[in-house]
């Protein structure tokens, strides 16, 4: 793993799928409020 490369919970990564599949969220609005990036997200 890099240096600086980020790690996430199962649980953390579970929560940001389900916010973006119930439409209340974008890609953008998951990246500013969660800090996570959308090529990670897509992953």
């Amino acid at each position: 793993m890099a240096k600086n490369q980020k790690s996430y919970t199962p649980e953390f990564k579970q929560q940001i799928v389900d916010l973006y599949n119930s439409g209340q969220y974008s890609y953008p609005q998951l990246e500013r409020e969660y800090g996570v990036s959308r090529s990670v997200m897509s992953n």
